[in-house]
């Protein structure tokens, strides 16, 4: 796998390009960007034709490993891998330890191994194991075996077994992945833990780059779900800036949590490259429809009732009563199939009535609308007016808080 940074802006904020990845050596992929987030292989209330109606669906399909570990024997049975036993064949293919959209219960991992939480509770992986289920998935892109479970409460005793833990599973995973004929096309990421522990979290740096990885996840910050939605970034910036500036520029950087427009942003700033796209999934189980503008070109003084439309919040509440009988789009403008077809209203009607459809309608437009914002954003490094963005959404975001 090969990265090449075309410019860097702000901060830290990088504009790059993969290329050669896993078994897809021909396809590229442009960073900063958001993966497809998946539940069991399938992008969620969408089935494969529906997905296709969306622009830009991100190349990478993000396949959380928990949601396979019950159904390991049939996986392997197919003998193809998860890409084709989807139909997502035309994908690369990421797996990540756990699920950013489901809280991941603590105090259930330990040096022989991980739990994994899927439909029929907790499963115990080792190192065979977490070997083993890899080579039935077939991923392009890996995050390797780690013990993530810290959060800001952690002592630093509880960072330091999981920093220890985390690098004895990467020297096992190294060795066995070296000895499986089909693990030989995948790329690993080495995992970056340690909890809020500075010290711990560079020593866990340094240790993982004298290691053969191909790129970087950090985690350990929060149990994932719903809640961190309100990650306290700006607390752990200084702690991801430490790591971040030990870290060789060739090499990407992933990191998994539900991300706010905002808070992509300040991570991108930070110097993050790969992103997961559970956001709208969350957004979408609550009813409410992304509506933030990223159209940072406008001009304010010119196109003030437009902007001051746009900048009610970053969602709105679709099943709220006031949208009964409002029969225009989700968002003026918006290209997606559900913003052409059909209206507040009749979405309102499908979420009060508990219609399937409803999450439907929702996927699609929410998906579109977080897709194109990654697009945004990687036109905004290249014109160099990524603070132009940053302040648009900062913009909404202090209006929403306040209203």
């Amino acid at each position: 796998m090969k990265f090449t940074i075309q410019c860097v802006r702000s901060q830290g904020a990088r504009l790059g390009r993969l290329t050669e990845v896993g078994q897809n050596k021909d396809i590229v992929l442009d960073t900063p960007m958001c993966m497809l987030y998946t539940r069991g292989g399938s992008a969620p209330h969408l089935s494969l034709d529906v997905l296709k109606k969306i622009q830009d669906v991100p190349t990478v399909a993000h396949m959380p490993l928990n949601q396979f570990a019950q159904y390991q024997e049939t996986i392997e049975g197919y003998k193809d891998g998860m890409a084709k036993f989807s139909a997502l064949g035309d994908k690369i293919v990421y797996t990540s330890n756990t699920d950013p959209a489901v809280e991941v219960p603590t105090g259930y991992n330990d040096k022989s191994g991980i739990g994994l939480w899927g439909k029929g509770g907790k499963i115990k992986l080792d190192r065979d194991g977490f070997v083993k289920l890899q080579e039935a998935v077939l991923p392009d892109l890996f995050q390797c075996m780690s013990d993530g479970d810290t959060d800001k409460t952690c002592t630093s005793k509880r960072a330091r077994k999981s920093v220890d833990r985390t690098l004895n599973f990467l020297d096992d995973i190294l060795e066995k992945v070296k000895k499986s004929q089909r693990l030989q096309k995948s790329v690993m990421f080495g995992s970056l833990v340690g909890g809020y522990d500075l010290r711990e979290r560079q020593r866990c740096t340094r240790e993982t780059l004298a290691r053969n990885v191909e790129g970087f996840a950090l985690e350990g910050f929060h149990a994932m779900g719903p809640g961190a939605e309100d990650f306290d970034l700006a607390g752990a910036a200084d702690i991801i800036s430490a790591v971040i500036k030990l870290l060789p520029e060739e090499k990407p950087r992933l990191m998994q949590s539900v991300w706010r427009p905002d808070t992509l942003l300040t991570a991108i700033d930070l110097g993050i490259d790969i992103f997961d796209s559970s956001y709208p999934y969350i957004v979408t189980g609550r009813g409410h429809a992304l509506v933030f503008s990223y159209e940072y070109r406008h001009n304010p003084e010119q196109d003030k009732e437009q902007d001051s439309l746009k900048s009610a919040g970053f969602t709105i509440n679709v099943m709220d009563k006031i949208y009964a009988d409002d029969f225009s789009p989700l968002l003026d403008d918006c290209k997606c199939y559900a913003c052409q077809n059909f209206t507040k209203a009749y979405i309102n009607h499908l979420l009060n009535t508990s219609e399937l459809l409803a999450s439907t309608l929702l996927m699609i437009h929410n998906f579109h609308h977080y897709f194109q914002y990654f697009k945004t954003i990687r036109e905004a490094l290249a014109e160099d007016r990524f603070l132009d963005l940053k302040t648009l959404i900062v913009n909404q975001k202090e209006i929403h808080t306040t209203s």
